[in-house]
């Protein structure tokens, strides 16, 4: 088997249907590999978020008593359902960057021996999570359609889900990228999603930090820029308040996913070529 380092050729670079394939593989490994030799398997993945959403609600809607939004079927609101809706959204993006920006590492070595396009491990980590994250969104539209707030918005969930896809994978693309190249960016981005995670509306409605500012500058205007607030709110829109959500927002997130996937096509056209000597 030749161990000489592979550079991509123009038409290999956009050819990324034809390996469709090898991102299902690298897929099925990290699904296969996530709960391998524990006791309870797959339920870990219900164990976890289940124990998270205990945590906040007890502490969010005992302790401090966030008061939730009504359900957009009228019905006096919940906030254990609508703190799942936010917390579903936040893990497919958390869980996603925390374990594809080592996935070009943790290939390396297959890497350096036999050829394959660098996004497949990345793309076939950020397809795993969405898949078990597809468990926990499941629970929460089962939940939501035995209270009876069900409505023809969910229908649009799928066309959320492509462009929040676009938008996980664009950045777990860039960032494995770079996280070959400076070792520091996994611990960097661990605390920028723990930050993030409290500069998004997922345990507090917006309706909380209108009229505050910091500095001058309004909290409201600073958390609505942040596209995963965005994201989070247009799926709460979509099957906690069946409403389709703010146009604006839709523009918004779309925008994100492009601007965002364009820009990982120029980090790895420019750095993941060859990526055999820093590997």
């Amino acid at each position: 088997m030749s161990t000489t380092p592979y550079t991509m050729t123009v038409r290999e670079r956009g050819n990324m249907w034809s390996y469709r394939s090898l991102i299902w593989n690298f897929a099925q490994r990290d699904l296969k590999a996530r709960f391998k030799g524990t006791a309870l398997g797959w339920l870990w993945s219900l164990v976890v978020p289940i124990a998270t959403l205990l945590i906040y609600s007890l502490v969010f809607s005992t302790i401090m008593r966030v008061t939730p939004p009504d359900f957009g079927s009228g019905r006096q609101g919940n906030f254990t359902v609508w703190l799942l809706a936010g917390l579903t959204a936040w893990s497919m993006f958390a869980n996603s960057l925390n374990t594809a920006i080592g996935a070009l590492l943790g290939a390396g070595p297959l890497l350096k021996k036999i050829y394959f396009p660098p996004y497949a491990p990345v793309l076939g980590s950020v397809l795993a999570l969405l898949i078990q994250s597809t468990i926990e969104l499941g629970i929460l539209l089962v939940l939501l359609a035995a209270l009876g707030n069900i409505s023809w918005t969910w229908l649009l969930v799928p066309f959320w889900m492509v462009l929040f896809t676009v938008f996980i994978s664009s950045i777990s693309m860039s960032l494995a990228v770079l996280n070959v190249h400076f070792r520091d960016m996994a611990h960097i981005i661990g605390v920028a999603i723990q930050l993030l995670f409290y500069c998004s509306p997922i345990i507090y409605p917006m309706t909380m930090i209108a009229g505050k500012s910091k500095m001058g500058i309004p909290a409201g205007t600073i958390i609505s820029a942040n596209p995963l607030t965005q994201f989070i709110e247009v799926f709460r829109d979509l099957t906690y308040g069946l409403t389709p959500g703010p146009l604006r927002s839709w523009l918004y997130i779309t925008a994100w996913a492009l601007a965002l996937a364009w820009l990982a096509r120029r980090v790895y056209q420019s750095r993941a070529l060859d990526l055999s000597e820093e590997l």
